[in-house]
């Protein structure tokens, strides 16, 4: 349901789930893990994630049941945002249709994000009973923190049109010119010096003050005692 391509220059991860809104598993989440690792290590230049279907992902499967503690579960959010945001390269979302929860984590941790007219972002993990603390911590060092505060306490649907004024995204086109798009910001990038996009890369991210990783374990710690104290009303 993970698909991945690597000619040496050029990475591709799609997401094939499409009859269940590419909603990511355990097992799709540590193939996806795994290819992005790959896709570092091979020293591709341009990666891009896309999806089969109507949606680009609505994140996470919220109904799957995993042999595995709540919190080596919540921490491959944690790895997967790390290694796209430090992607060495230009990490590529392409966004059609619908991406909630997870999804918008990829579009904002991606180093471009280009969406169709007609998608749909949101961080509507509490529309689902969950707190999204993941979120709470990574969103305001992207966007306005109390634009970011509002996102996670409504969950509410964010057209592309807001997303690319809120800078979830980096661009929006058409719907169905994703792939044309796609295309020709490949050529482009390959027609640059790599070198130099590389160091504007690095030291982008050497530069910014994203939050430390204590931040984001320290969130995992929290939702999970949560979860595992049956959601109280009031939390310790």
């Amino acid at each position: 349901m993970i698909e991945y391509q690597n000619d040496g220059r050029i990475a591709r991860i799609t997401f094939n789930r499409p009859d269940a809104g590419n909603r990511l598993t355990y097992a799709m989440m540590t193939d996806f893990i795994a290819a992005l690792e790959d896709a570092t290590k091979s020293g591709a230049l341009v990666l891009f994630i896309g999806s089969i279907g109507a949606d680009f992902t609505l994140g996470r499967d919220q109904k799957e049941k995993v042999d595995v503690s709540r919190r080596d579960n919540l921490s491959l959010i944690l790895r997967a945002n790390a290694l796209l945001r430090n992607f060495p390269g230009v990490a590529v979302s392409l966004i059609r249709g619908r991406a909630m929860g997870f999804g918008s984590g990829l579009a904002i941790h991606s180093t471009i994000a280009i969406a169709e007219e007609s998608a749909i972002f949101g961080f509507d993990e509490i529309r689902h009973g969950l707190a999204p603390l993941i979120v709470v911590a990574y969103l305001p060092y992207f966007i306005k923190p109390k634009v970011a505060r509002e996102l996670c306490l409504t969950g509410r649907d964010v057209p592309a049109r807001e997303a690319l004024e809120l800078g979830l995204v980096s661009r929006i086109v058409a719907d169905g010119a994703l792939d044309a798009e796609a295309e020709a910001l490949a050529q482009h990038l390959a027609s640059l010096d790599a070198g130099a996009i590389r160091l504007i890369r690095s030291f982008s991210e050497e530069s910014g003050q994203y939050p430390s990783d204590e931040v984001g374990k320290l969130g995992v710690e929290k939702l999970a005692a949560w979860l595992e104290a049956g959601k109280p009303e009031f939390p310790a």
